[in-house]
C-alpha cells in the first residue's frame, strides 16, 4: 500500500531493515498510528507506531534487527536496530484484570509481634535517621540562567516555515565547531570563504524536513571566537494538518544543536578580518588535509583507539564499548544482551565497525549510501577521546 504523506518522508529516514519490516506490516493490513520523537528513540531519531502487534513470523530477533518484548503503558513489542535510534513500536497491551484489594489488604495487616518489634527499632532509631535525612536534605537554590543577550537570537517563522540565527562564542577554532555539529547531524559540511569570512554549510534531512546550515565564523577576539549559526527550513511540502508538529521539532532540534553554544551579542565590524583571523582559517582549512583517503581516515581511528580512544553506545537496556584492550579490539555490549566478541585481525575490526554504523552514517541519504570516505569520516565523528 502506499504510505500516507508525511509518513512517506519520515519512514525514508529509518534504517532499511526497520523500514522494510513496517512495509511488510502494511502489506499485511497493518497501519501506521503515528511517527514520533522522544522515548524510546533517541533525540536523533524516531519511532513507528503500529495499529496491531507485528505478525507472528516477523515478530522475533534477526541479524538486524533486536526485538524485545515489553509491557508498558506505551508500547508492547519494540523493534530495532544496534544504534538503537529508531524503532517500530507496537500497540500496548490490553490492561490486565483490576486486582483483588480485599486480598492484597489482608496479605498487608501486620502480625502483632511484629509490629511491637517494628515500633521499638523506631523509638530508638528515630532521632538518629531524622538527623541523617535533614543533613543530607539540605537544599541549594539553583542558579538562575544567565538571560540571553539582546543582539544574539533572532527568529523568523511563517506559517510553513522557520529561521533561528544564533549568535555565539566559543574558545574552540572553527573546525571543532564543525565537528561537533557533524556529530550531531550525521553530514559533513562544506568550507569556503565567502566576503573574507571562513563559512561552513550542509543541509541534512532530519526526521522527513531539510535544515539548510550556515556556520559562520564571525571574528578572533583575543581570548575567544565569534561565530554565528543560521539554521532555515520549510514544511510547505507537506500536509496542513502536520504543520503544527513541524514547527514544534524545528524548535525542538536548534535547542538541541545549540545545547553548548553560550549566546552573545555579534561583533564589532571592525573585528572582524584581522591577521590572527585570517591564520585561524588557514589551520581550520588544513585541519584533516591529511585524511584525503579512507586508509588514512583508518589509520588515524586505529593509532586514536590504541592511545584510549573508544567508540560507545547506550540506551536503556545496555550499549555497547569497542575499545582496544592492548593486544586486541573488542566489542563489548551490556545490559539485556551482554556479549563479547575479539577481533582477531585489524581488518576484521574495521570491516565490523563499518558495518556497525553503516545505517548510522547514511541516514541522510537514505535509501543511498554515502560514499565509503563520508562514512568513515562520519565515524571518525563518533569516536570518542
Amino acid at each position: 500500500m502506499k504510505l500516507p504523506e508525511p509518513f512517506r518522508q519520515q519512514l525514508a529516514e529509518f534504517p532499511a531493515p526497520l523500514r522494510e519490516l513496517v512495509e511488510a506490516e502494511l502489506q499485511a493490513g497493518n497501519t501506521i498510528v503515528a511517527i514520533e520523537n522522544g522515548f524510546p528513540a533517541a533525540p536523533c531519531g524516531a519511532s513507528v507506531k503500529l495499529a496491531k502487534a507485528v505478525q507472528d513470523e516477523r515478530r522475533r530477533s534477526t541479524a538486524e534487527v533486536s526485538f524485545y518484548a515489553r509491557n508498558n503503558p506505551s508500547y508492547a513489542g519494540e523493534f530495532t536496530t544496534a544504534q538503537r535510534h529508531f524503532f517500530v513500536l507496537e500497540p500496548p497491551l490490553p490492561p490486565e484484570p483490576a486486582p483483588d484489594m480485599d486480598a492484597i489488604r489482608k496479605a498487608m495487616e501486620p502480625k502483632p509481634d511484629a509490629l511491637s518489634q517494628l515500633a521499638q527499632r523506631e523509638a530508638r532509631s528515630g532521632p538518629e535517621v531524622v538527623r541523617s535525612i535533614m543533613q543530607e536534605r539540605i537544599a541549594v537554590e539553583p542558579e538562575q540562567p544567565a538571560p540571553i543577550a539582546q543582539g544574539a537570537l533572532f527568529s523568523t517563522e511563517t506559517a510553513t516555515s522557520a529561521i533561528r540565527l544564533l549568535h555565539f562564542r566559543d574558545q574552540r577554532p572553527p573546525h571543532e565547531i564543525q565537528f561537533a555539529l557533524e556529530r550531531d547531524l550525521m553530514v559533513l559540511f562544506t568550507a569556503s570563504l565567502q566576503h573574507g569570512q571562513l563559512t561552513m554549510t550542509a543541509s541534512p534531512k532530519v526526521v522527513g524536513a531539510r535544515y539548510d546550515m550556515e556556520l559562520r565564523f564571525e571574528a578572533a577576539l583575543p581570548h575567544t571566537h565569534c561565530y554565528s549559526l543560521r539554521v532555515a527550513t520549510s514544511w510547505a511540502d507537506a500536509a496542513a494538518t502536520h504543520h503544527d508538529y513541524y514547527r514544534h521539532i524545528a524548535d525542538s532540534w536548534f535547542a538541541h544543536w545549540t545545547r553548548e553554544f553560550i549566546p552573545a551579542n555579534p561583533p564589532a565590524g571592525e573585528e572582524e578580518i584581522s591577521e590572527r583571523y585570517k591564520a585561524i582559517c588557514a589551520a581550520s582549512f588544513n585541519a584533516e588535509a591529511h585524511l584525503d583517503s579512507v586508509e588514512a581516515v583508518q589509520r588515524t581511528i586505529v593509532a586514536a583507539m590504541k592511545q584510549g580512544a573508544r567508540f560507545s553506545t547506550s540506551h536503556k537496556e545496555g550499549g555497547t564499548n569497542i575499545t582496544w584492550n592492548g593486544t586486541h579490539f573488542h566489542r563489548s555490549d551490556y545490559g539485556d544482551y551482554p556479549d563479547h566478541i575479539t577481533y582477531a585481525t585489524e581488518v576484521e575490526f574495521l570491516d565490523a565497525l563499518r558495518k556497525f554504523y553503516d545505517g548510522e552514517t547514511s541516514r541522510n541519504v537514505y535509501p543511498e549510501k554515502v560514499s565509503e570516505l563520508v562514512a568513515w569520516k562520519l565515524m571518525l565523528r563518533l569516536m570518542r577521546g
